[in-house]
């Protein structure tokens, strides 16, 4: 029921035999409008957690990730994680897919019976056989990172945030937690799996009222708290309380909308 997953971190020297240092290790929550998407590089490598929305006139992964991955010379994507099957979090597959085909993209296996995952992933061009179906926990080895994932239960006919990835990437130096769009329900349940402690916690649900619960960020204990959400978005993310309860904890609050990248 847990797996590792290694995506290599072998170095090759060329020409007269020098080797060109890895660049630092690197976490950005690309400002994506009103959705997620987070770029984790490691020794060379790339691992996206969501790849931002997608709507009849706007397509995040073509006009805002797969540019600014070019621009940071990211020639390949390894990994590609959707938390869940919302549009604002995977409908910018497709894009990614066309310019990175070699990427591997790990859902939670428990969304092997949502029509909606489904659907997303046939809309991107990924074939269902070649996904890494994800089943209970598992860790992924990036470069000299490594990245704990579990799989909350779910259920059809469930709200499927609640069936989002809990992602903890971390290094010998730092570490960060990402949760998709889950709630404070499922928060607690995961809280109490593993360690969770991080210097960094990508709030729920963009800042929602429905997460980040008090019990959460005390078991997580950020720094800092990333809140990515679209400026003047029609939901009123993030909710003030969120925010208020984030400070009160002596958490530095960063907002895409405000701040961009």
């Amino acid at each position: 029921r847990s797996a590792t997953l290694w995506i290599g971190s072998l170095v090759v020297g060329l020409g007269v035999g020098w080797l060109r240092p890895d660049p630092p290790t690197s976490l950005t929550f690309l400002s994506v409008g009103q959705g997620d998407c987070a770029v984790i590089q490691s020794a060379g490598h790339t691992v996206l957690v969501d790849v931002g929305p997608k709507s009849p006139t706007f397509d995040a992964g073509e006009m805002i990730v797969v540019p600014k991955l070019r621009q940071a010379g990211v020639h390949d994507v390894d990994l590609i994680f959707l938390t869940h099957p919302d549009e604002d979090h995977v409908g910018g597959l497709g894009a990614l897919h066309r310019s990175f085909p070699r990427a591997l993209v790990a859902v939670s296996s428990q969304f092997r019976g949502s029509d909606q995952m489904i659907a997303r992933l046939k809309a991107g061009g990924i074939p269902l056989e070649s996904v890494l179906w994800l089943t209970m926990s598992a860790r992924v080895k990036v470069g000299g990172s490594v990245l704990d994932v579990d799989c909350p239960a779910w259920s059809p006919g469930e709200p499927d945030n609640e069936g989002s990835l809990f992602i903890r990437a971390t290094n010998d130096r730092c570490s960060a937690v990402l949760t998709g769009d889950a709630g404070v329900r499922t928060e607690a349940i995961e809280s109490a799996t593993r360690v969770w402690s991080a210097q960094v916690l990508k709030a729920g649900h963009h800042g929602s009222k429905s997460a980040t619960g008090e019990g959460w960020i005390q078991a997580v204990k950020p720094l800092y708290a990333v809140i990515s959400c679209g400026r003047g978005n029609r939901y009123g993310h993030p909710d003030a309380r969120v925010v208020e309860r984030l400070k009160a904890d002596g958490v530095k609050v960063l907002r895409t909308d405000e701040l961009g990248d």
